[in-house]
């Protein structure tokens, strides 16, 4: 048996690549790549999302406590490395990766108009988890694009998934 403690996390690879929008206290909106997310609970339905305290969505996040997770299609790679690779202190990533932003139904942060599916949540608790904060969100609206997700799963080979590591996304289909 291999030992993995440094990677450990990659044993729950491949996840889910989704694009994370989040809004500040001053209205200024960002996204970012990011693959770790897991749902919590069903009833009441809750989220979690892992995101490093360094990066500028968790300072918008804490300050609002609200975020969107959209799941973006394979071919969106290109956005998803220019959202996964700048940060939005510096850049108006929607512009780059040239996303369209559209109204969420009940929460302030925007939703991706090129994206397939749609978790809105609201933050009730923060957890301090090392590098990254934990947050615990409620569940306030989710939608999904019929045409790409059949009997409650994905189609094969439609949405793009993360095997690990910090900037490289792979496709598994």
């Amino acid at each position: 048996m291999l030992t993995l403690k440094e990677n450990f996390y990659r044993l729950l690879h491949p996840k889910i690549v989704f694009l994370l929008t989040s809004v500040g206290s001053d209205g200024k909106h960002n996204v970012m790549s990011c693959a770790w997310a897991t749902p919590a609970s069903e009833e009441p339905p809750k989220i979690i999302v892992c995101v490093s305290k360094e990066h500028y969505t968790a300072e918008l996040i804490l300050q609002t406590k609200e975020f969107a997770i959209n799941i973006p299609t394979k071919e969106m790679v290109k956005a998803i490395w220019i959202c996964g690779s700048k940060s939005g202190r510096d850049v108006d990533k929607f512009k780059e990766a040239n996303l369209t932003k559209t109204k969420a139904s009940k929460i302030s942060a925007p939703l991706i108009k090129e994206c397939i599916g749609f978790i809105e949540c609201k933050v009730t608790e923060v957890i301090d988890v090392g590098e990254c904060y934990a947050f615990v969100a409620d569940v306030v609206e989710s939608m999904v694009d019929e045409r790409y997700f059949k009997k409650s799963v994905w189609i094969d080979n439609t949405i793009p998934m993360h095997l690990g590591g910090k900037k490289i996304v792979y496709f598994v289909s």
